[in-house]
């Protein structure tokens, strides 16, 4: 059978008498590596180790701030109370510093004493629980009328636990304060190492 190259019609015909029943065909050639076709490897070994390792790195990483969340979570709750309740929706139980103290009857009075301007600012701490509860250090902090901080200091009481039902009361004063302070906000902190 013969087809055309041009239209691809077929049809038959016979060899010509004259022609040899045996064809030699030369032994293949090889090829040279310079012949051949390389293709492209996927990606090069150097961005496929660079990704192992920003993979390795970005796990260190959210793995460090896991470990800091879970074990500062004291700290973060009594400095963020908000914070409370992501740690409930989760269910690691957290429990704030000052847990089962209540902050009551804060009251910020400005006085000149000696030509001076001084805060004092006062308040009582109550036991809520059913046990003696240590009493934390207490920090103020003066802030403006939009709630911007101004000052803050620490403070202790004169009292280092309270039985339960039990209150105790607490002043502190500053003198000179920034002029703006309108506001005062007391929270328990941990122990300052001086």
């Amino acid at each position: 059978m013969v087809r055309c190259a041009k239209c691809s019609h077929t049809w038959m015909q016979t060899p010509p008498s004259d022609m040899p029943w045996q064809v030699h065909v030369p032994p293949p050639v090889e090829e040279t590596p310079m012949g051949r076709v390389s293709l492209p490897a996927l990606m090069p070994p150097e961005r496929r180790r660079a990704r192992y390792g920003n993979v390795l790195l970005l796990g260190v990483l959210v793995g460090l701030v896991a470990g800091l969340a879970y074990f500062g979570q004291e700290r973060i709750v009594s400095g963020w109370p908000q914070a409370k309740a992501f740690y409930d929706f989760i269910g690691v139980e957290s429990t704030a510093l000052g847990a089962g103290l209540e902050l009551s009857n804060i009251k910020l009075v400005r006085r000149r004493i000696d030509g001076q301007d001084v805060v004092i600012i006062t308040g009582s701490i109550f036991n809520e629980t059913n046990e003696p509860q240590a009493l934390p250090t207490l920090q103020a902090t003066l802030r403006n009328e939009q709630n911007q901080w101004l000052d803050d200091w620490t403070f202790r009481t004169d009292r280092t636990e309270l039985q339960p039902g039990e209150a105790a009361s607490f002043s502190t004063t500053i003198p000179n304060p920034p002029e703006a302070s309108k506001r005062v906000s007391i929270t328990f902190i941990e122990d300052v190492v001086e």
